[in-house]
């Protein structure tokens, strides 16, 4: 695949948020014991997941490792079996708390193709299909536990409350722009979280890859999943843009597959995605690449 053809993605230079462990073979062998007969095959690191360890063991399986003692894997197992039939992922073989065991599906990244954006657009319209009565956190059972008024007060009460501590300090003057801008486009907002759906709040070129044999993507990492509004994964997506004939195709797709997008979607979608740059200004330690690069994200947000 030449440069050109790739999706821009700046995380891919990112520091870790959580660190990796000093002795990356030992840790795994570890966690292996549970399944003796993975135990001694060759592992390789793969790439993905900031706050998680993802190794591929021997040729045909991965085992993924929570290092952040909040994250439990079990909801992610839950929610790619329930998305298996409408959205290709890795099938899960065994779960834990801190362990998910799945097959290795060989993939490559997402080039900036007509093809690709249109198999982009019908997974995320796919994923999007699963309605929900309310918005909110989802548990080990796929249910909305402790609901929002709505999505937008929830993401509003966590965002003000980082604009008000850690994140607040660390942006400066921009966290009050932040916060009026959300204020003037309450109204857009609101109209686009009324009907909450089944959203995988990761969705960006990093966990949606290409399956060359088959000419479809396959969607990893489910830990953030929750029920909210769809155009927020639209606006992780195109976080770091992408070429206009690929934004259309996978909008034509999208809406070809059910999926619904209004007048001035773009633009709301990337109001949406604002809450989770703020969300990455609420760390402890010094992240200077991944500070930077969010920073002239939230900058070219607020120009707009």
């Amino acid at each position: 695949m030449a440069e050109s053809d790739a999706l821009p993605f700046a995380e891919s230079k990112w520091e870790r948020s959580v660190a990796l462990p000093a002795d990356v073979a030992q840790f795994v062998a570890e966690r292996l014991t549970r399944w003796p007969e993975l135990v001694g095959r060759p592992i390789a690191l793969l790439g993905g997941g900031l706050r998680t360890l993802n190794v591929r063991v021997g040729v045909d399986r991965v085992v993924r490792v929570a290092l952040a003692p909040e994250t439990d894997l079990r909801k992610e197992a839950a929610l790619m079996r329930f998305v298996r039939d409408r959205v290709r992922v890795p099938d899960v073989i065994d779960a834990d708390e801190h362990t998910l065991l799945m097959e290795y599906v060989p993939h490559e990244d997402l080039t900036s193709s007509i093809a690709t954006a249109r198999r982009v657009g019908r997974a995320a319209a796919a994923i999007h299909r699963h309605r929900f009565e309310a918005s909110g956190q989802l548990d080990a059972d796929l249910r909305v536990d402790a609901p929002f008024p709505s999505a937008i007060d929830g993401l509003r009460d966590w965002a003000d409350g980082a604009l008000s501590g850690t994140a607040g300090r660390r942006l400066g003057d921009l966290a009050g722009r932040i916060a009026r801008l959300w204020d003037r486009e309450a109204g857009r907002l609101r109209a686009a979280a009324e009907s909450p759906c089944l959203i995988h709040a990761d969705f960006k070129p990093a966990n949606v890859k290409w399956i060359p044999d088959r000419a479809e993507v396959v969607v990893f990492d489910w830990e953030f999943a929750w029920a909210g509004p769809a155009l927020s994964d639209l606006g992780q997506f195109f976080r770091w843009g992408a070429p206009e004939p690929f934004v259309e195709a996978l909008a034509s797709a999208y809406r070809e597959a059910g999926g619904e997008l209004e007048d001035g979607w773009r633009r709301t979608a990337e109001l949406l995605d604002l809450f989770n740059l703020v969300g990455f200004f609420d760390h402890d330690g010094p992240r200077p690449i991944r500070d930077r690069d969010v920073r002239q994200r939230i900058e070219a947000t607020l120009s707009r």
